[in-house]
């Protein structure tokens, strides 16, 4: 009987310690969405020089401000939706026009967003060597996609 429960408690410890060495292995570097720990990992896997370190996280804090506006943007534009479809829900009305407008100020935004992400990734690229730039586009396009 001892023996049995034994090999049982043996058994869920080495599952334990298997699983949270499984996760621990695959979990994020950082563990917030903190763009100082962003940027010293960008810095560890890219091989970065002191000089393209600062650099890169110069053209950061230049377009922080411009990505805080567009973040403000796409949650208004949020907040309008869910006004829209509140009022459907409610009062079963449709106002079309509204939701036309939403369309364009999102596609206009959507744009933007693109457009800001683009030029900042460009100029980021043109502070690394060739190999540096391949390794960070496949970075950057693994978190796109």
């Amino acid at each position: 009987m001892w023996k049995s429960i034994s090999v049982i408690v043996v058994g869920l410890a080495c599952g334990i310690v298997a699983h949270l060495s499984y996760v621990n292995a695959f979990a994020p570097v950082c563990l917030s969405v903190d763009a100082e720990c962003e940027m010293e990992w960008l810095r560890s896997e890219l091989d970065l020089s002191e000089e393209q370190f600062a650099s890169i996280t110069r053209l950061h804090v230049d377009r922080e401000r411009e990505i805080r506006m567009l973040s403000r943007k796409v949650r208004d534009l949020e907040l309008m939706l869910a006004e829209l479809e509140a009022e459907r829900v409610t009062s079963g009305y449709v106002d079309y026009l509204e939701i036309r407008n939403y369309m364009e100020a999102k596609r206009k935004l959507d744009e933007a967003c693109v457009k800001s992400t683009s030029d900042l990734i460009a100029s980021v690229s043109d502070v690394m060597n060739v190999d540096q730039r391949k390794r960070y586009f496949s970075i950057v396009q693994n978190r796109i996609n």
